[in-house]
This record gives C-alpha cells, sequence and structure tokens, in this order.
C-alpha cells in the first residue's frame, strides 16, 4: 500500500510540474483580407498557428526574418514556436514580431506577435539614415550599467567575452561595435543615442544590449535603415 501511494503522489506531483510549465498555443485565423485576431501577446515558448480559413494569402515577416511560402488557399497552416532558440536566430526590435500577407498587405492584411521574456527588452526608435536614433532597454537591473552594441554582419551567434559577466552568446555576428553605455535608473531604464550615416537607407543592422549588472542579455534586434 505504500509503494502505490507513492506512486500516486509522485503521479500528483509530477502532472503538477507539467501543469506549471505548460506552454499556450495560440491560433490566427486568415480570413477574407484580415488575420483574426491581429494582434497578440504571448509568453516565451508559446507556439502561434496562423490558419488558413478562406482566401489565398501567406504570412510573412516584416523584416523578411521568416515566410510560409508563396501564397496559397487552404486548408494550410503554418507553425511558429517563440522559445529562446527561435528568438536568437530572429531577433525583433521589442520582442515585437509584426507580420503581413502579401497578397493583401495594401488592403491592412497586417498583424503583430508581442513576446514577453525576463530578460531586458530592447526598444529602438527614429532607426533613419541621417538622424539620431534612441537605443532604450526597460527591464534591466536598477542603477547598474547596460551595454549596447551592434553588428552589419548578422545574427550570430558569437561566443563574446564581456567584462565583469564572463562569456556570452550573442546575437550579433563579428565584428561587434560598441555603440556606448548608459546607467539604468531606478525603474531599470536606461538609453544612448546615435547617429546613423546619411546614404546608408536600406542597410540591415542588428544590435543587442546587456545588463551588466545582473549578466543578462537582452533581445536582439533586426533593423532596416529608413
Amino acid at each position: 500500500m505504500k509503494s502505490i501511494k507513492f506512486l500516486l503522489s509522485a503521479a500528483v506531483l509530477l502532472a503538477g510540474a507539467n501543469t506549471a510549465t505548460a506552454q499556450t498555443t495560440h491560433t490566427i485565423d486568415l480570413v477574407g483580407t484580415a488575420f483574426s485576431p491581429a494582434d497578440i501577446t504571448i509568453d516565451e515558448g508559446d507556439t502561434v498557428i496562423w490558419n488558413w480559413v478562406s482566401g489565398l494569402h501567406n504570412v510573412v515577416s516584416n523584416e523578411d526574418m521568416w515566410t510560409s511560402g508563396a501564397p496559397t488557399t487552404g486548408p494550410f497552416t503554418y507553425t511558429i514556436t517563440f522559445d529562446a532558440a527561435f528568438m536568437a536566430a530572429n531577433p525583433a526590435n521589442g520582442n515585437l514580431y509584426g507580420f503581413h500577407c502579401e497578397v493583401h498587405q495594401a488592403f491592412g492584411m497586417v498583424g503583430s506577435v508581442k513576446v514577453i521574456t525576463n530578460n531586458p527588452v530592447l526598444t529602438i526608435s527614429n532607426f533613419n539614415a541621417g538622424q539620431i536614433t534612441t537605443l532604450g532597454v526597460s527591464g534591466a537591473l536598477p542603477n547598474t550599467t547596460v551595454g549596447f552594441a551592434y553588428s552589419l554582419s548578422g545574427v550570430g551567434p558569437t561566443n563574446f567575452n564581456v567584462p565583469g559577466c564572463g562569456a556570452m552568446t550573442l546575437s550579433l555576428s563579428n565584428p561587434v561595435t560598441i555603440v556606448g553605455t548608459a546607467i539604468a535608473d531606478a525603474a531599470g531604464n536606461a538609453a544612448v543615442t546615435a547617429r546613423i550615416p546619411a546614404g546608408t537607407v536600406g542597410a540591415r543592422v542588428w544590435v543587442q544590449a546587456v545588463d551588466l549588472g545582473a549578466c543578462k542579455l537582452s533581445n536582439g534586434a533586426t533593423m532596416i535603415i529608413g
């Protein structure tokens, strides 16, 4: 009896553990000339399924990071699991993954997936040639240094020896260029500014930040200069 009770207790504990770590699947329907819902917020590790209900469609990343392929009619589905590996290989500004249907983009068939993580979040604004861009981080350890870097070569991964933190795997390819550092405020926010050279419209840049106090990397960001 003791053995049976032990096995039952273990089964209950395992079931509870599986429930606690279970991830969620979200479905976005493609109907007519719209995504339904168009914009969703998910947790890191969740899965998104795009489901063709009616019409000729595809799903394409706004940054050309991924695509469902040529436009097609249903029944058809396209699936992405937004786990750490996918996000490192497909870094998005602010963890916001915009997408559209090539056939109906002009009709407003666009959407987005916002991914919530436990790491600092890098958000970049005004990324235009000849102008001042702002690289900002939220969720850093308050009152500690945050470093910002970029690459013109690709998304990495690259092992990089970060002073005070040791080896870290960046979503940047060598050569990696340091933009600058800033001290996070009491709310964990830090930012630096930089001028983007004129005549660089259309160039692709990969950016990432590191919280040197917590030794945590932010999301990467794939940016196209406007």
